[in-house]
C-alpha cells in the first residue's frame, strides 16, 4: 500500500472523505496473487498491461483513462464518473459516480467497464456510503476466496 509516500496512518482531517484520506496516507494499493490461489478472484493484469501480473486489487487516482472513453463514445455522462480500481474488465472494475456527493464528501461506488452504455439511478446523498468501508468489505471479500483456496491446496 503506497509504502513508497513514507507516510504513517493519521487522523482524517476535518471534512475529508474516506478517498481523500487513502490518497494523502497511502496513494495506491496493488494486491497480486499467485495463481496457487486466484481461483474465484477477479483478477486482471496489472495496468491492463501483460507481463506485470495478476491483480485482484489494484486503487489509484490515474488507473482509466475516463476523458478518453468520453471521447471514443461521445457519451458527455460519463464524464460524471472517477475510475479508481481497473476499468477493463466488467465486474471487475469499479467508479465512483460523482454525481451526487454525501455530507462528508463521499460518492457512491458503481461497477465499471468499458462498454458502461448508462449511468445507474443517482445515489440519494443520505444512502452513500464512504470509500473506505467499501474498501474493507471489498478486501474482506477478496481474503475469504484466497484463504479458502490457500486451504483447499494444502
Amino acid at each position: 500500500m503506497g509504502s513508497w509516500k513514507g507516510t504513517r496512518a493519521l487522523k482524517p482531517l476535518k471534512k475529508e472523505s474516506s478517498w481523500d484520506y487513502f490518497q494523502r496516507v497511502y496513494g495506491t494499493v496493488t494486491w497480486i496473487v499467485d495463481n496457487a490461489m486466484d481461483r474465484g478472484l477477479p483478477t486482471f493484469p496489472c495496468g491492463n498491461v501483460t507481463g506485470g501480473g495478476w491483480s485482484c486489487l489494484e486503487i489509484a487516482d490515474d488507473v482509466y483513462d475516463i476523458d478518453g472513453l468520453v471521447e471514443a463514445t461521445e457519451n458527455k455522462d460519463l464524464e460524471n464518473l472517477f475510475v479508481f480500481h481497473g476499468g477493463w474488465h466488467v465486474g471487475r472494475s469499479f467508479a465512483f459516480d460523482q454525481r451526487t456527493t454525501s455530507p462528508t464528501g463521499e460518492h457512491a461506488v458503481i461497477s465499471f467497464d468499458e462498454g458502461i452504455q448508462d449511468l445507474p439511478k443517482k445515489t440519494p446523498a443520505g444512502r452513500i456510503q464512504p470509500f473506505g468501508l467499501w474498501l474493507h468489505k471489498h478486501v474482506t471479500r477478496l481474503i475469504d476466496i484466497a484463504e479458502e483456496n490457500l486451504r483447499e491446496g494444502l
